[in-house]
């Protein structure tokens, strides 16, 4: 469980405060593998934006679906392209890293990520290949 938890602070979400407040709105995503399932949508969506903005990509970079079509024709749910696979992958390995070496640097949101922390921009500085050369000082 305490996995779980530190998945949820190390994508920068915030868990429901209550299953109330969770079966009120929307129902969530399909096919939702490492986010935890419980996560409400627009918590969801918030991570989503994060993950386009630290790779400089849109919606149908990772799911199936044509650009500049509403969001309602793409097929989230599936499991079709291959860098939707490797994000989850990056993303478990993100939890890992952060878990191992941060695990006590305390819970961050998507607006308040703390210093000591590993995320997809750490590495990926707005591309979609990770950047193997430190930024200068």
């Amino acid at each position: 469980m305490k996995a779980n938890a530190f998945l949820v602070v190390s994508l920068g979400c915030l868990m429901a405060a209550g299953a109330a407040a969770q079966n009120a709105g929307p129902k969530p995503y399909e096919n939702v593998k490492v986010i935890p399932k419980s996560t409400p949508r627009a918590e969801t969506t918030e991570l989503m934006k994060h993950f386009t903005r630290a790779l400089g990509v849109r919606c149908s970079y990772c799911h199936v679906g044509e650009e500049g079509a509403p969001l309602s024709t793409y097929d989230f749910g599936s499991d079709a392209k291959k860098e939707k696979r490797t994000a989850r992958y990056m993303l478990k390995m993100v939890h890992g890293i952060n878990a191992r070496y941060f695990a006590d640097e305390g819970t961050p949101s998507v607006t308040d990520m703390r210093r000591n922390e590993v995320t997809c921009y750490t590495c990926h500085r707005g591309s979609t290949e990770p950047l193997t050369d430190r930024p200068k000082d």
